[in-house]
């Protein structure tokens, strides 16, 4: 049974991260959480976020240039971080890719701040198929491991979802009568959100073994939505398991700082499992046009880079991981580009369609 003291140390660190629950980055979005919110520009990014939430030059919209080669690339803060366009993963994924296969080439980035797998996948599907990709990227992990560490417990859930929960159960439940007479301000919003958060956790067995073992799996069922995804599509779909610095060789000392030991220990365990899931996906008859990458030591395999955070990297390692990503695209966009005749998702869901009337 936790103390006074415990527990008033973990309200304490509650307020801390409250300041994080920010609607501009995270801004409500029909079906996949949150995206940015549209128009707003945060002092530390390079662009304002497209009229979709997210951040590119120009949102994408439906395809009106038949020869453009289409890349979507999901993924979480990580994609938003950079001093321009060209700095940015996305960005520089582009760049290579206009360079050494064709100027039509065109990167569209789709990652939200704080996103998990599961929301990528929702992604794809409330959004993404519409408007035509050539190629889906998904880079995550990181997310997965450690937002149910401080945030919602609920594996899978969105990090902010028990906010949400408690402000509509309070103002709109029947059951609630104090609702109607309710002049709650900020400090009573965190108040009630900490109490559901506190309880949310020990629903689910917060910090156990078994709650890490049912935070990996939740990751793993995301894995599998995603070979389903690639199988029923059948466009050139690339996963990859994200970098971050429990699993770089040889950490400087303040990549060693970036979280207590404790934490940077389950991130670890965390990683093990994913890992391990990935093995065992690739392991399985998984479709010919998806390819599982476990990049996760790439700031040590692939080239160098200093993590910001856990999973953040500085310039030198964003230019590492796009030229990661970018060499495991040159052959599904040259392919793409010496392609005769387009076909687009719906050409290719019409093929199988008249495929199975024969």
């Amino acid at each position: 049974m936790a103390s006074a003291q415990d527990e008033a140390a973990r309200r304490e660190k509650f307020l801390h991260h409250v300041r994080y629950f920010d609607a501009s980055v995270r801004y409500p979005a029909p079906y996949v959480g949150f995206t940015g919110r549209p128009g707003h520009r945060p002092e530390h990014q390079c662009l304002p976020y497209d009229a979709a939430g997210f951040l590119n030059a120009e949102a994408a919209g439906p395809r009106t240039d038949p020869d453009e080669i289409r890349v979507f690339m999901l993924g979480d803060s990580t994609m938003l971080e950079g001093a321009d366009w060209g700095d940015l993963v996305p960005g520089r994924v582009e760049n290579l890719l206009r360079a050494a296969c064709s100027e039509r080439v065109r990167v569209y980035n789709f990652g939200a701040v704080s996103s998990c797998t599961e929301q990528m996948c929702a992604l794809i599907w409330a959004r993404l198929l519409d408007l035509d990709p050539d190629l889906v990227v998904v880079l995550s992990g990181g997310t997965d491991a450690f937002l149910p560490l401080t945030f919602d417990p609920r594996p899978g859930y969105p990090y902010n979802a028990f906010i949400g929960e408690f402000l509509y159960a309070h103002f709109f439940s029947e059951n609630n009568d104090r609702s109607w007479q309710s002049s709650l301000d900020y400090d009573g919003v965190v108040d009630g959100a900490f109490d559901l958060l506190r309880q949310n956790r020990q629903r689910v067995g917060y910090g156990s073994p078994d709650w890490e073992v049912a935070v990996a799996r939740s990751y793993e069922a995301s894995l599998r939505k995603l070979v389903r995804t690639a199988r029923a599509v059948e466009i050139p779909v690339v996963y990859v398991l994200e970098p971050i610095v429990v699993r770089k060789r040889d950490p400087i000392a303040s990549e060693t700082a970036l979280a207590s030991p404790d934490t940077l220990a389950y991130l670890a365990r965390q990683y093990d499992r994913f890992e391990a899931s990935l093995a065992d996906q690739r392991a399985r008859d998984v479709p010919r046009n998806l390819r599982l990458i476990d990049a996760s030591r790439a700031l040590t395999e692939s080239g160098p880079g200093l993590f910001t955070n856990v999973v953040h990297y500085d310039p030198t390692g964003r230019a590492t991981i796009g030229r990661l990503i970018a060499d495991h695209l040159l052959e599904p966009v040259r392919r793409r580009r010496d392609r005769g005749a387009r076909r687009t998702v719906g050409g290719w869901l019409r093929d199988r369609l008249r495929a199975t009337r024969r």
